[in-house]
C-alpha cells in the first residue's frame, strides 16, 4: 500500500496554480490525491459517453432493422393481397362458366325430345367461391394441398379447385352423353326415311324449315361466351334432331283404322286383279273390316278432295305437309268437305264397299311427291323409332 501512495505522489506530484485576480496573485494547490481523483472523473465521463453513444447507435441499427422488417412484411402482405384478389377474379370466372355449362345443360334437357333418356344426365351441385370479396379479412390464396399432406388430414374440406375439376368433368360426361344419344337418334330416324323412301319427304321438309315459316317470340340471348365449342356443337345436333323430331309427327305414322278392326285382305304390289283374276299392280293396300267401321286421319291435313272417284267409290284425298298425300277409297260415309282443315285422329269417314270392290274394306294409299309408297312400310318404319 505504501509503494501504491508513493507511486501516484510521484507521478502525480502536488502542484501549484497560480491564478491573478484585479492585481492579486493567489495560487491553488493540486494536491496528487485531487489530480488522481480528476483524471479518474475525466476517463470516467469518457468511458459514459462512449458506451451511451454505443447504445444509441445499437439502438438505432435495431430500430432501423424493425422498420425495414415491417416494411418487408407489409410488402409480402400486399403481395399476398394482390394474389389474393387474382384468384377471386379467377374463381368468379370458373363460376361463370360453370353457370352457363349448367344453364346450357339444364336447356338441352328441357329440349330434349322423349325418345331420349334424361336419366344418366347429372346438372352437378351449387359451386360458390370460397373467398368473400365483402369482407376486409385476408385470407391465404386457396391452393390445392400438398399430397402428402392429403394422406395425413384426410379431414379436410374438399378443396375449390378439387370441386371445380369434379364438376367439369360431370359436364363432360353429361354432354358426351347427350351427344352421343342425339348422333344414335339421328342416324335411326335417316336411316328409317331412307328405308321406308321418304327421302323425298326430309328434303321437302328441310326446304320448308329454311323458309319464313310460323315462329317467334322474344329474343332471348344466350350467353355462350365461356362454352366450349364441341358443347355448342351437341346443342346445333340437338336443334337438327328436334327437326327431324318435327318431321315424324307430321308423317302418317299409323294407319287410319283401330288394330282390333281390321286385318289386311291385299297389300301393296303386284297381285291378281280381284275382279278378271289379270296381274295387276296393288297401288294401296287394302283393310277389310267391319261395315262403317270409323276411318280416322293419319296425321293433320287439308282435305283435297272428297266425293266420288270411279272405281275408288266414295273417295278422300288429303294433303299433309311434306308433300306427302293419303287417299281413302269405297267408303260408306264421307264426313269431310273440301278444304277442311282436319286434325290426326278426327273421323273423315266410314268404311264401306263402294265403287269397284268385292266387299267391305278401306283402300289406303300413300303418296310422296305423287309416287305411290307401300303404307306398311312408312307405318312399321315409323314404328321403330318412337
Amino acid at each position: 500500500m505504501s509503494v501504491f501512495i508513493k507511486s501516484y505522489k510521484k507521478l502525480f506530484p502536488a502542484r501549484q496554480l497560480l491564478i491573478r485576480q484585479n492585481g492579486e496573485v493567489k495560487h491553488v494547490v493540486l494536491a496528487p490525491w485531487l489530480q488522481l481523483f480528476a483524471i479518474v472523473l475525466i476517463l470516467a465521463t469518457l468511458v459514459w459517453v462512449s458506451i451511451s453513444s454505443f447504445r444509441v447507435y445499437t439502438q438505432t441499427n435495431h430500430i432501423s432493422d424493425i422498420e425495414k422488417n415491417q416494411l418487408n412484411k407489409q410488402a409480402l402482405w400486399e403481395q399476398k393481397v394482390s394474389e389474393q384478389q387474382r384468384l377471386h377474379e379467377q374463381q368468379l370466372k370458373q363460376l361463370v362458366t360453370l353457370e352457363q355449362k349448367q344453364a346450357l345443360l339444364q336447356s338441352m334437357i328441357e329440349s330434349l325430345p322423349a325418345s331420349i333418356s334424361q336419366d344418366v344426365i347429372q346438372l352437378g351441385e351449387e359451386l360458390e367461391s370460397p373467398i368473400n370479396e365483402n369482407k376486409n379479412e385476408f385470407h391465404e390464396p386457396l391452393v390445392d394441398e400438398d399430397p402428402n399432406a392429403k394422406q395425413v388430414n384426410l379431414g379436410k374440406p374438399i378443396s375449390f379447385e378439387t370441386r371445380l375439376a369434379h364438376l367439369n368433368e360431370q359436364y363432360e360426361q353429361s354432354f358426351n352423353y347427350l351427344d352421343k344419344k342425339i348422333n344414335e337418334r339421328h342416324n335411326a330416324i335417316l336411316a328409317m326415311l331412307k328405308g321406308a323412301g321418304l327421302d323425298a319427304a326430309l328434303e321437302e321438309h328441310l326446304a320448308i324449315n329454311s323458309l319464313h315459316i310460323a315462329q317467334g317470340g322474344p329474343f332471348d340471348v344466350f350467353d355462350e361466351t365461356n362454352i366450349p365449342g364441341h358443347f355448342l356443337a351437341i346443342v346445333d345436333k340437338l336443334v337438327a334432331l328436334n327437326n327431324l323430331e318435327n318431321l315424324l309427327t307430321e308423317l302418317p305414322n299409323t294407319l287410319p283404322l283401330p288394330a282390333a278392326k281390321y286385318y289386311i285382305s291385299s297389300s301393296f304390289g303386284l297381285r291378281k286383279d280381284p275382279m278378271n283374276n289379270r296381274r295387276a299392280f296393288h297401288k294401296g293396300v287394302d283393310l277389310a273390316g267391319w261395315h262403317k267401321t270409323e276411318i280416322f286421319a293419319p296425321a293433320d291435313a287439308v282435305v283435297l278432295r272428297a266425293g266420288r272417284n270411279g272405281g275408288y267409290g266414295n273417295f278422300i284425298e288429303l294433303e299433309h305437309k311434306n308433300g306427302l298425300v293419303t287417299r281413302f277409297g269405297h267408303l260408306n260415309k264421307i264426313k269431310v268437305k273440301k278444304g277442311q282443315h282436319i286434325a290426326k285422329h278426327d273421323v273423315i269417314g266410314l268404311m264401306g264397299s263402294t265403287g269397284r270392290s268385292t266387299s267391305t274394306h278401306l283402300h289406303y294409299e300413300v303418296l310422296v311427291n305423287g309416287e305411290q309408297v307401300n303404307p306398311l312400310k312408312i307405318t312399321k318404319a315409323l314404328s321403330r323409332v318412337r
